[in-house]
């Protein structure tokens, strides 16, 4: 994509993986959104493995084409969109410090992810200090923490992984991150209301 010029919007969206399904569908609806309204957003991609397609998609400024295939009206179509809504990426594991100041920025709004069915787990080993080692959970309960810290307001979660009430388990593991790391009521509070 070097002859092409990328689209510049705020960064408003935290996205926990890189996988097909978010590039393909999530990735892509922002997009679509982005021309069809003044929603002018962008993605940052945060890596939640060690290993991930990070740096693939930095070597091509994060801008990638969406090819959709099937029937429209009938008729067998091949509808191409090239995707630049992704700013960034973070890798945790390369730059513990980077991922943290995500908090910082009041224009994040809203976090997806889609770190497999696996990926929303409560880990009791997990310690603050093993941080980038720990679960998607712990790493996201950090961010919160620090947003918290911030007196900033939280987010809108858009959890996409296979599992039934997604966002009901995953707020269910922040909170006993927050027990198991004493965070204190007022954070747990904050979790429960923002």
């Amino acid at each position: 994509m070097k002859n092409y010029k990328k689209q510049t919007y705020t960064e408003k969206i935290i996205q926990f993986g890189e996988g097909g399904f978010l590039r393909g569908f999530v990735d892509w609806i922002i997009k679509l959104t982005n021309e069809q309204t003044d929603f002018g957003a962008s993605v940052v991609v945060v890596q939640p493995l060690k290993n991930g397609m990070c740096d693939t998609l930095e070597k091509q400024n994060c801008v990638y084409t969406h090819v959709m295939r099937g029937l429209k009206n009938g008729v067998p179509t091949v509808d191409k969109k090239i995707i630049d809504c992704i700013s960034r990426t973070v890798k945790p594991y390369d730059c513990w410090e980077d991922y943290l100041r995500l908090a910082e920025n009041p224009d994040f709004k809203i976090i997806v992810s889609n770190t497999t069915e696996a990926g929303i787990v409560f880990c009791e080993g997990d310690k603050k200090e093993n941080a980038p080692e720990i679960s998607f959970p712990a790493k996201l309960t950090l961010l919160l923490e620090k947003r918290f810290s911030l007196g900033l307001s939280g987010f809108y979660f858009l959890p996409c992984e296979l599992i039934e009430k997604n966002g009901d388990k995953l707020r269910e593991c922040i909170l006993k991150y927050a027990d198991l790391w004493d965070l204190g009521s007022e954070f747990k509070a904050w979790i429960e209301n923002e």
